[in-house]
Order: C-alpha cells, then sequence, then structure tokens
C-alpha cells in the first residue's frame, strides 16, 4: 500500500486499531469491576499489547527520521506524526513500568484502562480509514503516478 510506504505513521494507526480493539473485547469481561482481580493472562497480554505498539512506534520513529526534511506543504503532518511517535517512544517505557506495579485487585482501575484502550483503537480506526480515504482521493485526483513527497 502506497500509504504505508509515505506516512510510516499509517502503520502505527493501523497495530493500535487492530490489535487495541480484539485485546480489549476479549479483556473486558475477565476485567470487569466484579471480579475480585483481574487474572494474570489479561495483564501479559495487555504487556504484550503495549510491547508490540512500542517496536511499532519504534520502527516508525526511525522511518521517519531516516526520510529527512519534507517539503512545505508536508513539514506540519511531518512534524505532527514526528511528536505523536516521539511521545509513544518516550512514554512506552514509564507506562510500562506504571502499570506492572498496579496490583491486580484494582478491578475499576483495569476496567476503565480497557475501556479507554477500546475507544483509542476506536479512534485510530477512524483515522485510518479517514487517512486511507484521503489518500485514495488524492490518487483520484492525481492520477495513477502518484509522487513519493
Amino acid at each position: 500500500m502506497v500509504l504505508f510506504r509515505e506516512r510510516p505513521i499509517s502503520r502505527l494507526l493501523a497495530v493500535e486499531a487492530l490489535g487495541a480493539l480484539p485485546i480489549s473485547a476479549l479483556t473486558l469481561p475477565a476485567s470487569s469491576p466484579a471480579h475480585p482481580a483481574v487474572p494474570e493472562w489479561v495483564q501479559l497480554l495487555g504487556l504484550m499489547t503495549l510491547l508490540v505498539l512500542y517496536g511499532t512506534a519504534l520502527s516508525a520513529w526511525r522511518l521517519i527520521t531516516a526520510d529527512g526534511p519534507r517539503p512545505a506543504p508536508e513539514t506540519r503532518r511531518h512534524l505532527r506524526d514526528d511528536r505523536r511517535i516521539r511521545l509513544l517512544v518516550l512514554g512506552g517505557p514509564p507506562a510500562m513500568v506504571l502499570l506492572l506495579s498496579i496490583p491486580s485487585t484494582w478491578t475499576a482501575f483495569w476496567f476503565t484502562l480497557t475501556l479507554t484502550t477500546l475507544a483509542g483503537g476506536a479512534v485510530s480506526l477512524v483515522r485510518l480509514a479517514a487517512m486511507l480515504s484521503g489518500q485514495e482521493r488524492h490518487r483520484l485526483k492525481t492520477g495513477p503516478a502518484c509522487k513519493k513527497w
């Protein structure tokens, strides 16, 4: 897909959306406040998701920084992408350490975090769909020989 080559942030959005939605739907019943504690498999699955997201963010950041400066129309989007990736890369390890120290008996916290992850995955899916539809509109306007910026 051309979009994944032109904007590495779209890979990150795809991983967020396609990973967060099914995992949140799977773990939501197990992290309900009605349970006395959250099962360990739910916490391990969440940690695995964070690690995959972190690895994808590192890969996308490498692609963005190696791409070099962009022409003026793309600079604003490039800076937003870089800022988002940088936030994920620098905030990922402290978030993982913080989440590992929270006890499994805090079911209300884990339930809220699962709902937030579900909402974040849905937002990522909507943004990815918007990026894909915008790319299709752009391709239709410029023809099949869409240039890389």
